[in-house]
């Protein structure tokens, strides 16, 4: 983890012109790929010296009215015109000879950091003696590239110069930009559902940019961090790391679950302690800025605390309504259709490939105890656009070696494929067996799956668990019927899956006496099963699950 414990240095002051740096944010001098290369860097030629840097002096200066030749033709009314003006103002970026910006295209890396080392000259000291031995970029970026390796704003290891400037990578430059110590950071405030593949360490880069909105998440609850981004996106960045200069949060973070909270009071506590709020407290919820009523028990903070007072508050819902576990339950029989036939249904657990090359592999379908018959797999070669499209195949398939295309329905549903008998004769229960080698890509095992032909008159109720899970959560599960009224609780941790969650329902409802004296509990995949233990009793059973 990287930590600032040399600074220094010369003092990098404006007016004293030797190195210019706006070259490589700036479009008219190759920063953008479309510059001359006229500016020539000598940051080669440096050896260890402290030299004065400055920005080149303009015809306006920070402060001034936005200049005529820099109303860009493509960026009026652009979400981002006016952080663009702030930055093209203090000659951080600017536009293109024919007066465009071209807010929509990438940056590269080299760009991206150009303009934070411009922020940074203006703006603090920085270190101008150290080991550099040149990179492998223009002349006029060597000086620039200097500064960020010896001050640890990049490492070399994760720059390549040419390469898109993604999320990550900008948030890991505005945050070694502050200079801040960002070991042991919390994490409770990632709730985003793309970031699972992050280390630790880009994950502590993540959690104190959102603190310090620096960054935020997408409405869809993800972060997205390979997304490559844009001039426009790149002008707010460099925006709000400015506003961070000199406001940088310090103090003691405390950290933990709200308590309780007393407006009058001006008092919150977390966990078992009470502290007093300041008057004139930030509150931040999810990022957004907001008040005191907003906040509620239960919600994870992060509490910036200084003589005694908490003076930020930052707060996170730990999650919303579309964070909550997708359930589905339904009545499966009524305990008086005895006389009706119920297919045999065979559902695969959840596969990571829904278009799998299954080209050489082998597969067999043994329908209702006969001979197993063997299924071509050869038009199944990875190419399908989808799992559906997968099943469409899958079903011709076993349709060509059973010869008979209305035997076996394949479907794909919520990551699983599901095989499914129908029109079974109505003198033998239906089966569906599998072998093969294309077993485990398509999430099966060879156990035999069989339906029923009118043998039971059981009242039977089926809770589908329907998506992963995004957030910690408990939900309670309320069973009804004319001779119970019982209640269960399950604790739902981030990331169990649809299967996991299925089996934490059934082991909670066979835990319960009165249930499991009542009711037969099977689980298959994310299918819970619930079945009377009384045959022929209309028990007008309800089943409601909710979040605690």
């Amino acid at each position: 983890m990287k930590k600032w414990k040399h600074k220094i240095l010369p003092a990098i002051l404006a007016g004293t012109l030797s190195v210019s740096f706006a070259a490589a944010a700036n479009a008219q001098g190759n920063g953008n790929g479309h510059g001359n290369g006229q500016n020539k860097g000598n940051g080669n030629s440096q050896k260890g010296n402290s030299q004065k840097i400055s920005f080149p002096q303009n015809n306006f200066k920070p402060g001034n009215s936005y200049p005529t030749a820099y109303r860009f033709s493509d960026l009026q009314k652009h979400w981002a015109e006016d952080m663009v003006k702030n930055m093209v103002e203090r000659s951080i970026i600017k536009g293109y000879p024919d007066h465009t910006f071209r807010p929509n295209k990438p940056v590269t890396q080299l760009e991206a950091l150009t303009m934070v080392i411009n922020l940074l000259t203006q703006n603090k000291e920085l270190m101008t003696n150290g080991d550099y031995k040149g990179y492998d970029v223009p002349d006029w970026a060597q000086t620039t590239v200097k500064l960020a390796l010896i001050n640890h704003i990049v490492d070399s290891k994760d720059f390549e110069p040419n390469k898109p400037a993604t999320r990550l990578f900008v948030i890991k430059l505005l945050v070694n930009a502050l200079d801040v110590d960002i070991d042991d950071v919390g994490e409770d405030n990632l709730f985003f559902g793309d970031i699972a593949n992050l280390s630790d360490e880009e994950r502590e880069y993540l959690s104190y940019a959102l603190l310090q909105s620096l960054v935020a998440g997408y409405e869809d609850k993800t972060f997205k961090p390979n997304k490559p981004v844009t001039r426009a996106e790149m002008a707010v960045f460099v925006n709000r790391l400015l506003g961070k200069f000199g406001s940088v949060e310090s103090g003691n973070h405390v950290k933990g679950t709200i308590a309780a909270i007393d407006e009058d009071e001006e008092e919150l506590k977390i966990g078992s302690k009470t502290y007093e709020i300041a008057d004139d407290a930030v509150v931040k919820l999810n990022g957004k800025a907001a008040s005191l009523s907003k906040l509620s028990k239960g919600m994870i903070i992060d509490a910036i605390v200084k003589d005694d007072e908490i003076t930020t508050i930052y707060a996170y819902t730990t999650s919303d309504d579309e964070d909550d576990v997708d359930f589905e339950v339904e009545k499966a029989s009524d305990g008086n259709d005895g006389d009706d036939f119920e297919e045999a249904v065979k559902t695969g657990s959840r596969v990571s490939d829904s278009t799998p090359d299954l080209t050489g592999e082998t597969l067999s379908i043994a329908l209702n105890g006969d001979r197993a018959k063997s299924i071509d797999l050869d038009d199944i070669d990875g190419t399908q656009d989808d799992g559906e499209e997968v099943a469409e195949a899958l079903e011709e398939a076993i349709g060509d070696a059973l010869g008979d295309d209305d035997r076996v329905k394949v479907s794909f549903e919520n990551s699983h494929f599901v095989f499914e008998t129908d029109n079974s004769p109505t003198d033998e229960v239906p089966s569906i067996k599998f072998s093969g080698s294309a077993l485990n890509e398509l999430g099966l095992n060879s156990t035999e799956a069989k339906g029923s032909l009118g043998e039971s008159d059981e009242e039977t109720w089926k809770i589908t668990v329907k998506s992963d899970a995004t957030s910690d959560q408990t939900y309670v599960i309320a069973i009804e019927d004319d001779n119970i009224d019982e209640k269960v609780e399950i604790d739902v941790d981030d990331n169990d899956s649809a299967e996991e969650i299925a089996d934490k329902i059934a082991d909670a409802l066979q835990d319960n006496d009165e249930i499991d004296s009542a009711y037969s509990i099977d689980v298959d995949g994310d299918v819970v099963t619930i079945t009377s233990k009384i045959d022929g009793e209309d028990l007008d059973t309800e089943i409601e699950i909710s979040k605690k």
